[in-house]
């Protein structure tokens, strides 16, 4: 005998409030990566141009130590919202429809490298 076909019903009305907490980890973990580019771009050493050779213009040429302390607590903070983001996806993620974040993965992991870096240069 054949069984009668149920009918699936999806009761979900969209995002619940994990899922939102998700996408505004990553969102926030995004704009702290960007502004710890920002700080690195203005860390580093300048770039000697025509013109500074030509009318003998001095230029900094080490890596300016306050911006990079800027740039290590930008990295450890984007790291605590990565792995709170991270754990975040760890409690929805039991239906098979469910994905990792990979956005989280990366700027955790480049995170890590950025702080390691830091810690090691």
């Amino acid at each position: 005998m054949a069984e009668p076909r149920r009918s699936f019903v999806e009761r979900r009305k969209g995002p619940d409030a994990v899922v939102k907490a998700v996408w505004w980890t990553v969102g926030i973990s995004w704009l702290l990566f960007i502004t710890a580019l920002i700080f690195v771009e203005t860390a580093r050493p300048e770039v000697e141009t025509f013109f500074d050779r030509q009318f003998n213009i001095s230029i900094r040429d080490h890596w300016d130590e306050n911006a990079l302390l800027y740039v290590f607590i930008i990295l450890v903070l984007n790291f605590a919202v990565c792995t709170m983001g991270f754990i975040f996806n760890l409690a929805r993620h039991r239906r098979k429809t469910y994905r990792f974040n990979k956005s989280i993965l990366i700027i955790g992991t480049l995170s890590l490298a950025g702080i390691l870096w830091y810690l090691f240069r």
